[in-house]
């Protein structure tokens, strides 16, 4: 790379960028061929099962622009490489994941997702995952002492009376 180019990936998926919409389109017709081709006819089941909403899916499928990270959740429930929707933006073809094309590394198909991206450093990668597993263990705390907090509340008043007597 050149010094003092730098390398957006997220060009792409820029609302102010001028992209004929016909690859938008294309991209449209590969969601919905693939989507039947796995037997997935129903597009508002495929809208729950990816975690979007039809009208959002619908868009896609129609040929309209949508956010990076619905492009994200299409490629995993697609069973498509992270980045395929952006090859296909870009005249390209999907990677199709297939048992042989890569083992999970991970069970929680986030920390899988950013260990497949395309272009990211080895270095990135392991402080993602790390940042991820971090805020996850948080949450989980919480949880757990929100969890604790409410049985207490049931002994509180017991609790002061024992200590004061």
């Amino acid at each position: 790379m050149r010094e003092g180019v730098a390398l957006d990936s997220s060009d792409l998926f820029r609302q102010n960028m001028v992209m004929a919409d016909a690859n938008w389109e294309r991209l449209g017709d590969y969601v919905v061929a693939r989507r039947a081709a796995l037997g997935m006819r129903d597009r508002r089941a495929f809208a729950a099962a990816t975690g979007i909403t039809d009208r959002t899916l619908g868009k896609l499928e129609n040929g309209k622009r949508v956010s990076a990270s619905t492009l994200g959740a299409v490629e995993n429930q697609l069973g498509w490489a992270p980045g395929s929707c952006r090859r296909i933006l870009a005249g390209g073809e999907p990677a199709v994941m297939t048992a042989g094309t890569g083992h999970a590394q991970y069970e929680d198909p986030t920390l899988q997702h950013i260990a497949e991206t395309p272009g990211l450093p080895p270095d990135v990668v392991r402080g993602l995952i790390a940042l991820a597993r971090n805020w996850r263990d948080q949450a989980d705390e919480r949880d757990q002492a929100g969890r604790a907090g409410h049985r207490d509340l049931g002994d509180g008043p017991q609790q002061s009376q024992r200590r004061g007597a």
